[in-house]
């Protein structure tokens, strides 16, 4: 069984920061991580301060040859009127992380397959099949919310393994403390989702990527010895 690759989310990044010093952590922690694509958190702003904030790290993650997926990290109310795929469009990213079903169709649609869309915690079973159908490029179980509470990992777990058992369409699942790891590769996911492991890390983000990729190492070797 292939090991799955990390998919980086970054902490929330609101319209006042700036990018420079975040952009130039990346450019230590992805060459080290076994990295298929990085998530770029912003908080809700307007268009033009949201492709601003995005361009420097499309152009980051590109060099590492790693695809940037856009997530506007914020309650529905606060997203109204932003044209979503618009923003990926003009800041270079290669796709877009959602979190409403219908959202995901529109994206698909206007995409027409020139960028990925992906769906975060689908609430039902049903609602992930609806996904799948509808042509998401991934699924991904146990993501934080907007809110801050999350799905239990266990609960977690098992709809990522239901899911990565049965169909094609990639999943992730959001991998909440390195001791997760191997009941995380136990679902068969395709891709870990990484963000506090690593940029909350006691030891600064640059220890805490080493600590993933040398646990998610230590955790493959293991599975395969099995």
């Amino acid at each position: 069984m292939t090991s799955p690759e990390i998919y980086l989310a970054t902490p929330l990044i609101d319209a006042g920061s700036e990018p420079a010093a975040l952009c130039t952590q990346l450019r230590t922690i992805l060459p080290g991580l076994p990295c298929a694509a990085l998530r770029v958190r912003l908080a809700a702003s307007d268009e033009r301060s949201l492709t601003r904030l995005l361009k420097p790290f499309c152009a980051t993650a590109h060099e590492a040859g790693i695809a940037v997926i856009l997530d506007i990290d914020a309650a529905p109310d606060a997203l109204a009127g932003l044209d979503l795929a618009q923003i990926a469009a003009r800041g270079g990213a290669d796709g877009l992380h959602l979190r409403d079903l219908a959202a995901a169709r529109d994206a698909i649609a206007r995409f027409g397959g020139d960028r990925a869309v992906g769906l975060a915690n689908p609430r039902t079973r049903h609602e992930a099949m609806e996904a799948g159908e509808a042509g998401v490029d991934y699924l991904s179980f146990g993501e934080p919310r907007p809110d801050g509470s999350m799905l239990p990992f266990d609960a977690a777990c098992e709809r990522a393994s239901w899911w990565a058992e049965i169909f094609e369409t990639p999943c992730a699942i959001f991998l909440p403390d390195l001791g997760d790891i191997a009941a995380a590769l136990a679902t068969g996911t395709e891709f870990l989702a990484a963000g506090d492991v690593v940029f909350a890390h006691a030891g600064g983000p640059e220890e805490g990527a080493r600590a993933l990729a040398a646990t998610l190492g230590a955790s493959g070797d293991d599975r395969h010895d099995g």
